[in-house]
């Protein structure tokens, strides 16, 4: 027998036996799925948002029966009487949600992330409603219930409802209203698939701007192997290698489990948007193409910060009927005293994106005004130019925070849940963002590596002025 399909049985056989102890043990939420949840198949041409969220109740309806009939020590976030039962809140934040103004400015479709809810753009959504925004906060399929509903889920049943959304905001607000999308991370790819869909049919709403929060244009190589794992996972006595990691899932708002079918959506829909933007660049179909403002951290774990510059904003043609888009780019912290200690990589990826090359955007960065301090400026290099000028802001690097990060980006420092300075007012079950823990190794559940990555952005409020001078808001620079 030659060597590889020794390996090969002696893999299989590894796996099965590993799985056998582990699948007939599975707790609840890996292994029990929810039938009511939305598919694209079910976006029949009469099929309306508020049809969304009757399914949605049901679906919820559903959970709610699962964890009564499921009881467990160990449940956390979905044991039944649990404050991190977001069930159990006043308002359920994990659902889609509708913010209506008492003075109509013009509406936004709003998408959260992979594995997230919508309480991830809970935060600025609130805001927009008090400038005048009618607020449709869109919950993806497969989230906020179970971490089983991504073992199934596709990237179009994510397209479908963010269509439905669209459609429902201009028979909200009119033809004539202005329309806006925000995206976090693959929300941020499903709203650019949504205007270059838009852009190809003139039925559809047509969205005037977009604001992408550490949009997912790019994932890691390893998502392009994720399906080969996922198609062994439907095999007898393999189902559990359908799961990247099965984690205690004590965060309210948010899958620690991971499926490896969620990994291949994000990679398929990264792929397709990546030939999308190709064709339609090449086509000069993106002349039209609604004006975006994005920000991203520039160490970025989750995402390819490098795939953003490449794939889309190096694709945007000059635009003489539009302002131009801008990219925002969160430097890490560059103060002498982490340098002993920070990869160089960084510097590396930083200079790339920053050479000296005129664009069809403007390019934007935050860090340090020296390395001896923690002060922070704004290095803007305008549409066309090749150098920055720079621009001192009231903000700086909190103590011991060395870089933003993926998850950090939507969420401002008092958020309750993920801030560094939560808000007391308002309690979930759990405070996330400042937890800092010391006690014998092995006696949480939580990993020890979870209070390094920063959960709230410390520069929030520019962000926010920012975003509302991109959307037409005026605001004074002393609200900062």
């Amino acid at each position: 027998m030659h060597i590889w399909p020794r390996f090969f049985l002696l893999l299989m056989c590894s796996l099965v036996l590993a799985s056998c102890s582990t699948v007939k043990n599975a707790k609840p939420w890996h292994r029990i799925i929810l039938d009511e949840e939305f598919t694209a198949a079910d976006a029949t041409p009469n099929y309306r948002w508020a049809d969304y969220l009757a399914q949605e109740t049901r679906l919820f309806a559903q959970l709610q029966q699962t964890l009564r009939a499921n009881p467990r020590a160990d449940a956390y976030r979905f044991q039944f009487d649990s404050p991190l039962n977001s069930l159990n809140h006043s308002r359920n934040w994990n659902r889609s949600f509708v913010l209506k103004p008492q003075h109509l400015r013009g509406g936004v479709v709003m998408l959260h992330g992979l594995s997230d809810s919508p309480y991830s753009i809970r935060s600025l959504a609130l805001h927009l409603q008090q400038q005048g925004f009618y607020v449709i906060g869109v919950r993806l399929p497969g989230h906020g219930t179970l971490p089983t509903g991504l073992l199934n889920v596709q990237w179009e049943d994510w397209a479908a409802v963010t269509e439905l959304a669209m459609r429902e905001l201009r028979r909200q607000i009119g033809d004539n209203s202005e329309l806006s999308m925000v995206g976090y991370s693959t929300g941020a790819a499903l709203a650019i698939n949504y205007a270059l869909q838009a852009q190809e049919n003139q039925q559809l709403p047509q969205p005037r701007k977009m604001v992408l929060l550490s949009p997912m244009i790019g994932v890691s190589k390893f998502a392009a192997l994720s399906k080969g794992l996922d198609l062994a996972g439907h095999l007898p006595l393999l189902s559990d290698e359908r799961w990247l990691n099965k984690k205690p899932e004590y965060n309210p708002f948010k899958y620690n489990s991971f499926t490896v079918n969620a990994g291949w959506q994000a990679h398929r829909l990264t792929k397709h948007l990546q030939r999308k933007i190709q064709l339609a660049a090449a086509k000069n179909k993106l002349v039209n193409f609604p004006p975006s403002l994005s920000f991203q951290s520039l160490v970025d774990t989750t995402v390819s910060t490098a795939a953003i510059e490449e794939y889309f904003y190096r694709a945007l043609p000059e635009n003489t009927q539009q302002s131009p888009s801008e990219l925002v780019i969160f430097d890490i912290n560059r103060n002498q005293y982490f340098a002993p200690i920070t990869r160089s990589d960084s510097k590396e990826l930083l200079n790339a994106l920053f050479q000296p090359t005129a664009r069809n955007y403007h390019l934007v960065k935050l860090g340090n005004r020296t390395s001896e301090t923690n002060q922070i400026s704004e290095w803007r290099r305008p549409e066309g130019a090749l150098s920055e000028h720079e621009t001192q802001l009231p903000l700086e690097y909190p103590r011991g925070v060395f870089s933003l990060s993926h998850v950090a980006i939507p969420f401002p420092m008092n958020d309750p849940t993920f801030g560094l300075e939560p808000d007391e007012q308002e309690f979930f079950g759990i405070r996330l963002g400042n937890l800092s823990l010391r006690g014998e190794k092995n006696t949480l559940v939580i990993p020890a590596d979870a209070n390094q990555r920063l959960n709230a952005n410390p520069f929030y409020s520019y962000m926010e002025q920012r975003i509302d001078e991109w959307l037409g808001i005026s605001r004074p620079p002393a609200m900062l």
